[in-house]
């Protein structure tokens, strides 16, 4: 990965723990998302030109754990797609630390 910073795991280890008290892990509500989601949307189509989607889903272990998954179609050569999946996760997480696990990608090969 590139970009790391201490600043950065910082940040990703105050989300996780936030994540991890009693009581705060509650369904993503689209309240949650909407902020980023025109940000979301567009990273998510430079990267995956082409037909995607979100859908709201859960762990069935923790109900609770809901987030929401962005299923994106990619014919490019396997190693090509990993390094648009790697920088599609930099740039979320540049948009906001707090969403960290609640967006997650979905690369189907076409």
């Amino acid at each position: 990965m590139t970009g790391i910073t201490l600043d950065t795991l910082a940040e990703r280890i105050d989300a996780l723990e936030q994540r991890l008290e009693i009581g705060t892990c509650r369904p993503v509500s689209p309240d949650s998302l909407s902020a980023v989601m025109s940000d979301v949307r567009q990273i998510t189509q430079e990267l995956f030109p082409g037909p995607f989607s979100f859908d709201e889903e859960s762990d069935p272990e923790y109900p609770d754990d809901t987030y929401v998954v962005i299923s994106v179609e990619s014919t490019r050569d396997i190693g090509e797609a990993v390094r648009r999946r790697c920088e599609w996760h930099e740039r979320i997480r540049a948009l906001s630390p707090s969403m960290f696990g609640k967006l997650r990608l979905s690369i189907n090969p076409r």
